[in-house]
């Protein structure tokens, strides 16, 4: 399970790179890197007996390529990295839950909207940014809009849209929830667990009878209660030293 949902997520980002044309495929791997150095700059999908990976530190030093490398759980690949001054930065958690006889009636989704529109797409963005604390582009979140296998929504609270979430339906039918976020001010409300399950409900009307996601270890706990099992961790790796 924990190979499905990493390629799930990298199938994810590689459909965002072709949607803003960053997207690369090379040699041993492939990479995503939106302008300006905007969420998902990944490397990802290594094959280690084809990667240079000598090559891969030259253009990462350059700033042709990102210097965050994601890895489903691989040993040798651990090792190809580790052995090239490359250190583990993050781990997140492959979580997996069956949607069979689950829907959330309590939901009400007029306290979401799609994001469906440039200025939408600018707040989903700042949104997001805030929340995780790394940049989300404009310009990548307005690429997305419109588009048959994503929906991106925003969670309403008053006069704002502090939540921030979005479900991708993957081509073996089954879909995953990603940038599921909260700004500082609002956490604690509950915001995060109603945006998730408004998007395991948008998941359900898309016929899946799986979703996946990636958490991290704080969030793993959240998801728990919701019904996600862990399959395993994703891994990132970045280049340290000369």
């Amino acid at each position: 399970m924990n190979k499905q949902i990493i390629a799930h997520l990298f199938e994810l980002w590689e459909q965002i790179g072709k949607h803003t044309d960053s997207f690369n495929k090379e040699r041993g791997f492939a990479f995503t890197k939106p302008e300006p150095d905007s969420w998902p700059s990944k490397v990802y999908n290594i094959e280690v007996g084809q990667i240079n990976i000598k090559d891969v530190q030259r253009r990462i030093r350059t700033g042709e390529i990102p210097n965050s490398i994601g890895i489903p759980e691989c040993e040798n690949t651990k090792q190809l990295l580790e052995s090239n001054n490359f250190c583990s930065t993050s781990k997140v958690k492959a979580m997996a839950m069956s949607t069979e006889q689950l829907y959330y009636d309590d939901i009400d989704e007029s306290e979401f909207t799609l994001v469906d529109s440039k200025n939408k797409a600018r707040i989903f963005a700042r949104t997001a940014s805030a929340s995780f604390g790394y940049l989300v582009d404009t310009s990548v979140v307005q690429s997305l809009i419109n588009k048959e296998n994503m929906q991106l929504f925003l969670g309403r609270c008053k006069d704002d849209f502090p939540s921030c979430g979005m479900v991708y339906l993957d081509q073996n039918g089954i879909s995953g929830i990603h940038m599921i976020g909260t700004k500082a001010e609002f956490q604690g409300l509950g915001m995060g667990k109603k945006m998730t399950r408004f998007l395991i409900n948008q998941s359900i009307k898309s016929k899946s009878n799986t979703v996946f996601l990636v958490a991290s270890e704080a969030g793993e706990r959240i998801y728990h209660k919701l019904g996600f099992s862990t399959y395993g961790n994703l891994e990132s790796f970045s280049l340290t030293g000369p």
